[in-house]
């Protein structure tokens, strides 16, 4: 999609907000919590994990050929056997101190809960153009600005190293190809302004979801009230 046209611009004008969410802003100034870190480590496996395969095979059942190339590919390369990316999550944990085992059985927070079910439902029941704008507009085209704003602190200030860090920057660099693409999937076959408005609504939705995922971090890791 260019970057000029009116209906990217549309797009990125409903999910733009992410990255300046309170959490991630005092993050990126070194601001926040060792327990705030944490929180991330463990909110993003819970949703990472519970996110993929299911919603990129629902998005697949109703969608084009290129569509569903598209989410097979993501999809190999979220489960790459050599370098898994829930994998690269755990490993991050595992520097933040965290016990891989403790991990698997432990309870997402009510918000990761809901983002992960909203999700779901959204590419099960939805048209595809909705899935794709739920799950790769309003999340993985985000993820670039975001990750690139929290990283220069993870490293120097939060001290982990490139190797704790690689699920990190490694998706600011797969994230920016993922939603570069789906942008461009929405713009070949959504036509009528109707379609148009359809995608927008379900990226402006999904926005104002991912936000309430970093609330529950914020709130619970950080300022200390109990979610769970």
């Amino acid at each position: 999609m260019a970057a000029n046209s009116s209906f990217y611009n549309e797009l990125q004008k409903a999910v733009g907000r992410e990255a300046s969410h309170p959490l991630i802003t005092k993050v990126a100034r070194g601001k926040a919590s060792r327990k705030a870190i944490n929180g991330m480590a463990l909110e993003q496996w819970h949703w990472l994990s519970r996110i993929v395969p299911e919603t990129f095979f629902n998005i697949c059942k109703r969608a084009p050929d290129d569509v569903i190339a598209m989410e097979l590919e993501n999809f190999e390369e979220e489960t790459d056997p050599d370098n898994p990316h829930v994998e690269l999550l755990l490993r991050f944990a595992k520097a933040c101190g965290i016990d891989k085992k403790k991990i698997k059985v432990s309870e997402a927070l009510p918000t990761t809960d809901a983002l992960v079910n909203w999700q779901t439902r959204v590419a099960k029941e939805q048209d595809w153009p909705a899935g794709v704008a739920t799950i790769h507009v309003a999340s993985e085209s985000q993820v670039p600005k975001l990750f690139s704003k929290i990283l220069p602190a993870l490293r120097k200030t939060y001290k982990f190293s490139e190797h704790d860090l690689e699920f990190w920057w490694l998706h600011m660099t797969a994230d920016q190809e993922h939603g570069g693409r789906a942008f461009q999937m929405l713009e070949r076959h959504c036509k009528t302004r109707a379609e148009k408005d359809k995608a927008i609504y379900w990226a402006r939705q999904a926005a104002r979801m991912k936000w309430l995922f970093w609330d529950g971090i914020h709130l619970h890791y950080e300022m200390g009230y109990k979610l769970q």
